[in-house]
């Protein structure tokens, strides 16, 4: 029998439907609520976490951590702080951007339905076609665009390798302040001590008329003075915990539940100045930085992206074909047909899109370089700080050294009393500030060593790996 013109145009249509998307879009709002909830609730017990620790290498014997140093806060911040979760996911729109460049273009189907009027009333037949289209690219296009879809993919892990140091680097920074606050606590705990202690002798010598009422104001002032100092480095103390808290991902109240494992600041200084000074003198650190360094790895994909760049438009120059075969009824005679079209650009070969993508190249391989150069000039400017850091911890350390061997003197004169408690305690107070200057030192040498990490991009001393 033959197909009416309506059964055809109805197949025609029904084969349309079934070729639509069926996924339905549905809504995402954010709940402010809930994702305040699940940032409350994270805690270091959770089970997840407990396997995530596992896979990266940890003892399930030693879980829980008794205390927690520098890599346990540095997995914590890896699992449980929300901006590596922003590189991930930008990582996961470059994958899908590599998923859309390998998508053939689809063939479109086109069908036609004609009928015309005679002017003498007599029935006119029908005249229906159908034909498909079918694109092909040529000279390998679709290729290069998952060549380019996956450097940039590259670039995105690079990214998300970048964050990851980058909440290490916090970390580290947070420890190192937390430890030198604790110093600084202990030290004027022990001045305002000192001063209280004069303030009274000096008050009693007053009242008996052996001390005068300007020595005991002065007394007095330098002791609210440290006063206030303790209070200020107090309140910092609080401020350090609540932003180590938020780096490492958790709340204030569940960090406070950790045991935090301090720095032990000489032996730390010890390894750092020994991997420095050996592998600096070997050029080992330059080579570190210029191979290990995260930006210089996007820097290197950027730039193979930039180069498929050129590959695409250079083959844009040959255009793309479409094949359109097709058949048609028209008033009782069958026609099949092949049509055949392209873009005819014998003329124009988009030469300012290839121009712009070797400008681009030319932008990515400059940047490359200044990239090195930089990296290797804050290498030697830091390490000259490092150097000068360690000869002023050496002159710190000498003269806190020569101090203790005054106190040593005046210890026993007291002890023979030779001299007075008072001229004792007030000579002590030149300890103390010895004593500070000697501790500034070293944490300024440790804030340089860590400079230095972050140029590096990697762990000056210890075995800790950062996870894939």
């Amino acid at each position: 029998m033959p197909t009416s013109p309506k059964t055809l145009m109805l197949s025609i249509a029904c084969g349309f439907l079934l070729g639509c998307a069926t996924e339905k879009y549905e809504a995402k709002p954010l709940n402010v609520g809930q994702i305040t909830a699940k940032m409350l609730a994270k805690d270091v017990t959770n089970a997840d976490f407990k396997a995530y620790l596992v896979k990266q290498g940890v003892k399930e014997e030693s879980l829980p951590f008794a205390a927690w140093g520098l890599d346990e806060l540095t997995l914590c911040a890896l699992y449980f702080n929300p901006k590596l979760d922003v590189a991930k996911a930008q990582l996961g729109l470059a994958n899908a951007q590599i998923e859309i460049a390998g998508i053939k273009q689809n063939p479109t189907l086109n069908a036609n339905l004609a009928n015309s009027n005679q002017k003498n009333g007599d029935p006119s037949p029908w005249a229906y076609g159908l034909n498909v289209e079918i694109p092909l690219e040529t000279a390998n296009k679709r290729a290069i665009r998952i060549e380019e879809a996956q450097a940039n993919a590259a670039a995105s892990r690079m990214d998300i390798a970048s964050t990851a140091w980058q909440l290490r680097s916090q970390v580290v920074q947070d420890l190192i302040e937390m430890q030198q606050n604790l110093a600084d606590t202990q030290l004027l705990q022990t001045t305002l001590a000192t001063h209280t202690e004069i303030a009274n002798m000096l008050e009693k010598r007053v009242n008996t008329g052996v001390a005068s009422k300007t020595e005991l104001s002065t007394a007095q002032l330098a002791q609210l003075k440290t006063q206030s100092d303790l209070n200020n480095t107090q309140a910092k103390a609080a401020e350090i915990q609540a932003r180590l808290a938020s780096d490492v991902g958790l709340s204030l109240e569940k960090f406070k539940q950790l045991t935090i494992e301090p720095l032990d600041i000489d032996a730390t200084l010890s390894q750092q100045t020994r991997a420095l000074d050996s592998n600096f003198i070997n050029k080992n650190l330059q080579e570190t930085a210029l191979l290990n360094r995260i930006d210089i790895r996007r820097a290197l994909a950027k730039y193979a992206a930039a180069e498929a760049k050129i590959q695409l438009e250079i083959a844009k120059q040959t255009p793309d074909i479409s094949l359109s075969p097709g058949i048609a009824f028209e008033y009782g005679n069958s026609i099949w047909s092949l049509g055949f079209s392209t873009l005819l650009n014998l003329l124009h070969k988009n030469p300012t899109q290839i121009a712009e993508a070797k400008q681009l190249r030319e932008v990515e391989g400059a940047q490359f370089e200044a990239l090195q150069a930089q990296i290797i000039g804050d290498l030697n400017q830091h390490y000259a700080a490092f150097t000068a850091a360690k000869q002023n911890l050496n002159q710190a350390q000498s003269q806190y050294s020569s101090q203790l061997q005054h106190i040593q003197k005046l210890q026993k004169q007291f002890d023979a009393g030779l001299i007075d408690r008072l001229e004792l305690r007030q000579a002590s107070l030149a300890n103390i500030i010895s004593q500070q200057q000697f501790f500034a030192a070293k944490f300024a040498l440790l804030q340089v060593a860590h400079d230095i990490e972050n140029v590096l991009q990697k762990p000056l001393y210890t075995d800790f790996v950062m996870p894939n």
